[in-house]
Formats: C-alpha cells, structure tokens, sequence
C-alpha cells in the first residue's frame, strides 16, 4: 500500500481525486488582501469572477507546515508516497517540499518516499497524475516512481488566453502589448518546455488560434495515437465544447476530459484561457 500525492495545480475534478484516491496540497489565492486556499476556502469561477470585475488576485505556493504535515502523518503511519508535485519553473512547492522532506528525512531514516518534479502544469499536470494513478493500482511502489520518472517531459501543454489583459495585469506583459494585442485580436499560443512557460506565436483570432492548437496536435507535436486529452478552461465551457469539437474533426482521441482550470493558475491567466494536456508521440 502506498499513496500518491498532488496539488491543486493539476486541476483535477473531485471526482478523481476520489476515483483514484488521491491526496491534495492546496495552492492559495490573495484578493484584497485575504487569503484563500485553492478548492477549499474559494472556487475557481469565485476568481474569474473577481477578475472580471477589475481585481488583480495573487497566488503563494503551498506552504512548508502544510507540505511538513501530510507528509509526517505518512511517515507516523509508515505509508510510502509519491509526491507528484507543479512544475519547480513555475512555483516554489517542489523546492520547498524538498526541504521539507529532506528534514524528515533525518527525524525518519528508514522512511520511503519520493518527491518528483512533474515539469508539469493545470491539465497537463493533471494527466501526468492519472496516468500514474491508474499505473500504480497494479504496480508496486518502486515500480510505480520508476514508472513516474520516466514520463517527465513526455506531456505536452498548448494553451491561450482570452485577453491579454490578465497577463498585463500580473506583469507577464507590458501594457502597451496587451492594449495592440487585445485591439488587434492578436492572441498567443504557449507551451511549457523543461517546466518553463515558453511563447510559441502569435495568432490573431480567436477561432484561428483553436485551429492553430489543433494543427500543432496533429503536426508539430502530435499526440499519441488514440491517446487520452485533457482541456481545461477558464470558466468558459462553450470554447472547451468547440475545441473539442475541432479536436474531433482531425483526430480520435480515446478520451477527452475537460474541466475548468483552478484558482492557482486561472489568478495569472483569466477567463477565457484554454490549455490542452496530452502525451506527446
């Protein structure tokens, strides 16, 4: 018996942390100065919402007496886990979790247990952690981390966003490329490369730029055949329906999960963004 450990930044439903009896560290959100904890204390459509209305929300990572606690319970209870943690590029937990565990470590010598860096993110992430979920309900423990290693780098993300206003917001671009680029419907297509949030191109339109995803689906960086995606949204379920739709048009996925983006990354993101996961061939 072992237990797999997540965080609220693989956007995953209730229903899977449920299916595949998962555990989640929460990521937090700051609006108006208050705090709040990722799918506990706010929901993900309560930040939109807030964004919409002209608030700017901040994110912190999961902190170290949060990650310190779950962890020690394993350790009292001698239950190994996988800590399948959001990308070290794109937030602090990894690191932290790291120390922590290190510390542990020395108070628990014959502990077992493994903190890895998916280099992943939102969907993306959260296929990363269904995929070892699934692995590891007929696997071993070692097995299972072998296994969860080796796909590191192996999933490929590919989103955009409604308005480059949201991003102009928390500094990711400058006003006045977010003013052109929102006058001109000039919206960007990103990946994430070694963890690192990377810039693909620029497409003008919103159509184009779902099409252009598709296109680089089943060009650039195709997706395994009959392979499992992943769409997240930014509260914006209808634009998830029409990719998948386009989806469908050029390929045949074996699944297609979709689900609204949480607090964590919506915060930098905003309403509107899209972001597909998938296991690239």
């Amino acid at each position: 018996m072992f237990k797999i450990i997540t965080d609220t930044g693989a956007d995953l439903t209730q229903d899977q942390v449920v299916e595949y009896g998962l555990e989640m560290l929460l990521l937090g959100v700051v609006i108006d100065n208050e705090e709040f904890l990722d799918g506990e204390t706010i929901q993900p459509k309560d930040v939109y919402d807030a964004m919409r209305a002209g608030k700017t929300p901040k994110t912190f990572q999961i902190e170290a007496s949060q990650l310190e606690h779950c962890f020690r319970q394993h350790l009292e209870s001698e239950i190994p886990f996988l800590y399948l943690a959001f990308s070290g590029e794109l937030s602090g937990t990894y690191q932290t979790a790291v120390m922590v565990g290190n510390l542990l470590k020395e108070e628990y010598p014959n502990s077992t247990f493994h903190i890895l860096d998916t280099r992943a993110a939102s969907v993306g992430q959260g296929l990363f952690v269904k995929t070892v979920a699934e692995y590891g309900q007929d696997h071993t423990y070692e097995e299972t981390v072998a296994y969860a290693t080796s796909l590191v780098g192996k999933i490929r993300h590919l989103f955009t966003v409604e308005s480059l206003e949201y991003l102009m917001r928390g500094g990711r671009v400058s006003k006045a490329s977010a003013f052109i680029g929102d006058l001109l419907t000039i919206l960007p297509l990103l990946t994430v490369e070694d963890g690192k949030l990377v810039p693909i191109e620029k497409v003008r339109g919103h159509k184009k730029v779902l099409r252009r995803i598709v296109e680089w689906m089943t060009e650039s960086k195709p997706l395994v055949e009959g392979g499992h995606v992943f769409i997240g949204h930014g509260d914006d379920p209808v634009k998830a329906d029409q990719f998948e739709a386009l989806l469908r048009e050029y390929m045949n996925p074996a699944h297609v999960t979709k689900t609204i983006v949480g607090s964590a990354i919506g915060a930098h993101t905003g309403p509107g963004l899209l972001v597909v996961g998938y296991f690239e061939a």
